[in-house]
């Protein structure tokens, strides 16, 4: 099943930054690779996809966080959430991992 991307505003900004910013160019790659994965396959090994702790109950929505980055100080992570009808995700940010 194939899953339909939507973005937040804030997550559009986030990637247009980065997908701006020619200094990123290996990150820019591993980006767009992470949400081609997302739409084909949210559970795809490689993405390391898992809810965010706490997030269900705090926010009364799972959100799941997905690797764009591994390894890599900084690491960049995509979090998101299925919209309810389960056949789109939702992007909700493109945020460094600390």
């Amino acid at each position: 099943m194939t899953f339909k991307l939507q973005m937040t505003s804030e997550a559009k900004l986030q990637l247009q930054k980065i997908m701006t910013d020619s200094s990123k160019i290996g990150l820019q790659k591993q980006l767009k690779k992470c949400l081609r994965l997302l739409s084909s396959n949210p559970r795809h090994p490689g993405l390391n996809s898992h809810p965010l702790v706490g997030s269900e109950e705090s926010t009364g929505l799972k959100i799941w966080t997905s690797y764009v980055q591994n390894k890599t100080p900084s690491a960049h992570r995509v979090l998101w959430c299925y919209s309810n009808t389960k056949k789109e995700i939702i992007i909700l940010q493109v945020i460094p991992h600390y």
